[in-house]
């Protein structure tokens, strides 16, 4: 490639502009995004790199006794914000920095340049930093390819490609030089640079343009599940039940599987804000949705209806199946001891139970709403009973399934699992 004096110094320019653009980009992304882990370490990154281009830039012009030092210093500044591009988009992706690994390599690279020059060997000097500087562009692209998922797979994929693009730009340099040789390549490093420039200026720009792309994508995915979670308990919000509710009830139908639905509700709740305050029955209903969230499968949907009513979706659950882990349930909550700081509470909670077989879905005898009316039904059956029991909703699949009579809800006994217990109690602090 063959430029004149005014084409390449017009194409440094208008990196270095780019670069500083680029930087003004990442710092106020840095502040738009400012709980998001990654634009940070960027911002920093790429002052690094403006830094280090500019230093190592003027230094290589120098023809003096000891330019090469400070081509050595404006080198390990780059390689350290090309290093740090990659750190920070292990961060963003949940994964450790290595930080420490990555200042040890810039250590090595610079004392390795200064080695170069004290031997009299500059030109050693500028193919060590474009060999090291490319492979610091393709361990950025490695990170990227490393943590493509579904949903980010075309930024991972740009963010692939610009690194590989940056790496070219280094690499051809280093190519470029090595044919010139170390006699020659004064006279070669403006085209050896043009080239980095040229690939630079396409891919750089890109790469930042990808990074807001994905914070921006993953800000975006955070206020989608915000919008259907309950910001107390991590439960689905009626919104977020409604939409994936009526989805596993599609396929539940389509795949032949039962559905049951358990409406759970905490025994005298209004009486633990009353007496403790509504401090302490936020985290009744933290530990209660904990609770849950281990004993539920992946599959079942867990969902805060409102206040300290909540509904569980399970599907593939036949009735005896329901009944076991309903219980369990209970017993758990039951037992459970909530340190609420000064005391220990123990809270109870009543169940109802509606179940529809795949036949039923399938024929549309009944749907999502229908369970919930009938398991509401139970549910104050079972309050009716004196509360901390379970009572399944007497549907014809219920009756015919051997199930204990005494749980329908069609029923006033008791559920047959034991003397019902205070619904709830303090116990002394420290137990």
């Amino acid at each position: 490639m063959s430029l004149g004096a005014p084409q390449y110094w017009g194409l440094l320019l208008a990196q270095v502009l780019l670069s500083l653009i680029v930087l003004g980009l990442l710092a106020l992304l840095r502040r738009v995004a400012a709980g998001q882990p990654g634009p940070e370490v960027w911002t920093r990154a790429m002052a690094w790199v403006v830094l280090g281009m500019g230093l190592s830039g003027w230094a290589v012009l120098q023809t003096g006794p000891a330019w090469w030092i400070v081509y050595a210093f404006g080198s390990g500044m780059l390689l350290l914000g090309i290093g740090l591009l990659g750190e920070g988009l292990r961060r963003f992706l949940g994964r450790p920095m290595r930080t420490r690994g990555l200042l040890i390599g810039v250590a090595i690279a610079v004392i390795v340049i200064l080695g170069f020059g004290a031997a009299g060997r500059p030109f050693g000097s500028l193919l060590w930093v474009s060999a090291m500087a490319a492979l610091m562009w393709l361990n950025v692209g490695w990170v990227a390819w490393r943590s493509m998922r579904p949903g980010f797979l075309a930024i991972h994929l740009g963010l692939l490609l610009s690194a590989l693009v940056l790496a070219a730009g280094w690499i051809t340099r280093g190519v470029v030089l090595a044919q010139a040789g170390s006699q020659h390549w004064r006279e070669a490093l403006p085209e050896a640079n043009a080239w980095l420039l040229m690939l630079s200026f396409v891919a750089s720009g890109t790469l930042a343009l990808l990074f807001v792309l994905l914070v921006n994508f993953r800000l975006a995915e955070k206020l989608r599940a915000e919008a259907v979670r309950d910001p107390l308990t991590g439960a689905l919000n009626r919104r977020g039940f409604e939409d994936r509710s009526s989805r596993l009830m599609a396929l539940s139908a389509q795949l032949g599987q039962s559905v049951t639905v358990l409406v759970l509700d905490i025994d005298h709740f209004k009486n633990v804000n009353d007496q403790h305050g509504h401090q302490v029955g936020d985290l009744v209903l933290k530990a209660l949705s904990a609770l849950v969230h281990r004993a539920k499968r992946e599959t079942d949907l867990f969902a805060r209806l409102g206040g300290e009513e909540f509904c569980l979706v399970l599907p593939g659950t036949d009735v005896p199946g329901a009944r076991v882990f309903a219980e369990r349930l209970r017993h758990s909550f039951e037992v459970l001891e909530i340190d609420t700081g000064s005391r220990f509470l123990r809270c109870t909670m009543s169940i109802g139970v509606a179940y529809a077989s795949a036949a039923m879905l399938q024929s549309q005898r009944v749907d999502l709403v229908d369970l919930l009316h009938q398991a509401d039904e139970a549910l104050y059956e079972a309050k009716r009973a004196g509360r901390n029991r379970l009572r399944f909703y007497a549907s014809p699949e219920v009756v015919s399934s051997r199930l204990d009579s005494r749980l329908f809800a069609t029923t006033s006994t008791p559920s047959g699992f034991g003397a019902s217990r205070p619904a709830w109690g303090d116990l002394p602090a420290g137990r």
